[in-house]
């Protein structure tokens, strides 16, 4: 039996993470309110968003596996979240420069028959002490658009980081490692 699985992210590092564990999946974003709730935990927000996501896309994908994500980085009480505000980038990078901060992404896979399973996964990234030219390079590349962190850790981005603890993919985007045994089931 073929079973369509639906990507809820337009992601581009997402969906090259999907496509080593799936061969053939479409993609719809599911364009919901990201926003976390005041009083909200990081791990909590990024575990509800990965499921509105899920849900809001298979309910218009009817008897599809679909696959919702999101990621948040954070250091201590600091939400360092996307942003496509040049300044905002900025100072989030200088906050983290020299730093670990924690990178969790909540995935959410609902099944055809309207099974549901969720997880998040964290990881650790120390980051460099980034100098003002370094800093500086980075952000001209603009890679650092739309990222949790503002920072893209599969691109140039890996020049900020001095090292990882977990999964890579969990601060790219998309932790495989569980997402595999789920799909496999």
């Amino acid at each position: 039996m073929r079973m369509d699985v639906v990507l809820a992210s337009a992601s581009p590092r997402r969906k090259r993470l999907l496509a080593r564990v799936v061969r053939k999946f479409s993609v719809v974003p599911a364009h919901i309110d990201e926003r976390m709730r005041r009083g909200e935990s990081f791990s909590r927000a990024c575990i509800r968003l990965a499921r509105a996501k899920a849900r809001a896309v298979a309910r218009k994908c009817p008897g599809a596996l679909v696959v919702g994500v999101d990621t948040v980085a954070y250091l201590g009480n600091m939400n360092c979240r996307k942003t496509d505000d040049a300044k905002r980038a900025r100072a989030t990078l200088r906050a983290l420069s020299g730093k670990t901060h924690t990178v969790a992404t909540g995935v959410c896979v609902v099944f055809p028959d309207g099974r549901e399973v969720s997880y998040v996964e964290r990881a650790r990234v120390r980051m460099r002490r980034l100098t003002p030219e370094l800093l500086e390079w980075y952000m001209k590349t603009g890679e650092w658009k739309g990222r949790a962190g503002s920072y893209d850790v599969s691109g140039k981005g890996r020049r900020l980081v001095e090292k990882i603890t977990g999964e890579k993919e969990t601060v790219v985007g998309l932790p495989l490692l569980r997402l595999k045994l789920i799909l496999k089931k």
